[in-house]
């Protein structure tokens, strides 16, 4: 399966202390939704504008509400400039549906929207909808690996404007030029977004320039990794737990000796033991074919824990490689047994809040904190 990551950089209009863009990236296992939205003129009012459209149409639209309902709701709400006659905020919503490998984009008065695939750019055909008296564009393309989506907002377009080198704006073709140098260089998502904030702020030195967002969506394949933790409250379904866990797709590790040991019992497989990962403070790790790693439970836990906190940085072989693959992926499964350690068990609080337990609860929130998809199952 697919995920794609969301890069974006911004900067402000010279002399205002916020953005008056705004981003705002939903997230659930199998979607993303991502709206980005340029709120008129700049400062706080601009700012307050862009913030609660792209709000609500992400909100909206991860919960899978229409796209014409969702605008009707956008443009119903968004004030109109008396002089100009215009909405106060623009609007371009990225919906990806990763179930069905299809990404839906909505237009309303965006400047800057541009698929590449590889180092080509696409032009999709749009479909334009009247919504509310307003031309709204919708399009679709198909989400592939090495595909990347491309938004900015004006001021990028409109950097420079009124110097001699662009007196009307850097422009959008010279965008395009821009991203089709920087993709054949391969240069990252990343940097991309810092490139455009950069070279608008350099263009906006003689000028005041205006506020300016630039966002990337990258598509590539879904990291996944799965953590067996402690062994299941009831041994009749040892098999059934074991079985599912190995054929899930993506990196698995296995927390716990009492939990390798069921691992060996149900596949009839040797653990293998890593001496040469055996530290002063930390116990070895262990190796089995079709498992990326075995570890310790609770002192390997509890050091991934006070890494992610901030709270130390001594982490134990399994603990490393646990930190590391936490990070990297973009979906991780807990898999959590209810079997209780009585040397884990503190007497004065109930089973529920079990040191083990604690520990996951709290990594999961760090990690939820982090934008990663995280699920915990118990058995």
């Amino acid at each position: 399966m697919l995920t794609c990551d969301v890069f974006f950089a911004s900067k402000n209009k010279k002399g205002e202390e916020v953005c008056g863009d705004s981003i705002k990236v939903k997230r659930e296992s199998e979607k993303i939704v991502v709206s980005v939205s340029d709120g008129l003129g700049s400062g706080i009012k601009a700012s307050i504008l862009s913030t609660l459209t792209s709000t609500i149409a992400s909100t909206m639209l991860i919960k899978g509400l229409p796209v014409a309902d969702v605008f009707r709701t956008i443009l119903a709400t968004l004030p109109i400039c008396r002089v100009r006659k215009i909405s106060y905020s623009n609007l371009c919503s990225v919906v990806c549906d990763f179930k069905n490998n299809t990404c839906t984009v909505v237009e309303y008065e965006f400047p800057v929207v541009m698929l590449f695939k590889g180092e080509r750019r696409v032009f999709p055909e749009k479909q334009g909808l009247e919504i509310e008296g307003k031309k709204v564009f919708v399009w679709q393309f198909r989400s592939e690996a090495g595909t990347l989506l491309f938004l900015a907002t004006d001021g990028l377009s409109q950097a420079g404007m009124g110097t001699d080198l662009f007196p009307l704006g850097f422009g959008v073709e010279n965008i395009e030029k821009e991203m089709k140098h920087l993709l054949k260089n391969h240069v990252s998502p990343e940097n991309i977004v810092r490139h455009f904030v950069k070279l608008a702020e350099k263009l906006d030195q003689e000028v005041r320039g205006d506020d300016t967002l630039v966002a990337c969506l990258n598509f590539r394949e879904k990291r996944i990794l799965n953590l067996f933790v402690g062994p299941p409250e009831d041994r009749k379904k040892d098999e059934e737990y074991v079985r599912t866990f190995l054929s899930l797709p993506g990196k698995k590790i296995v927390c716990g000796g009492t939990t390798g040991q069921i691992f060996e019992r149900v596949t009839g497989k040797k653990v293998e033991i890593d001496l040469y990962t055996l530290s002063e403070n930390s116990p070895p790790v262990g190796y089995m074919e079709g498992i990326d790693l075995m570890t310790e439970g609770i002192v390997t836990l509890t050091q991934v824990f006070r890494y992610l906190e901030g709270q130390s940085d001594e982490l134990g072989y399994g603990a490393k490689f646990i930190v590391k693959s936490l990070l990297e992926a973009d979906e991780i499964n807990f898999f959590v047994g209810r079997a209780i350690n009585p040397a884990h068990q503190n007497p004065l609080f109930s089973h529920d809040i079990s040191l083990k337990f604690r520990l996951v609860k709290d990594i999961a929130q760090i990690l939820r904190e982090r934008g990663k998809i995280v699920n915990v199952q118990y058995c």
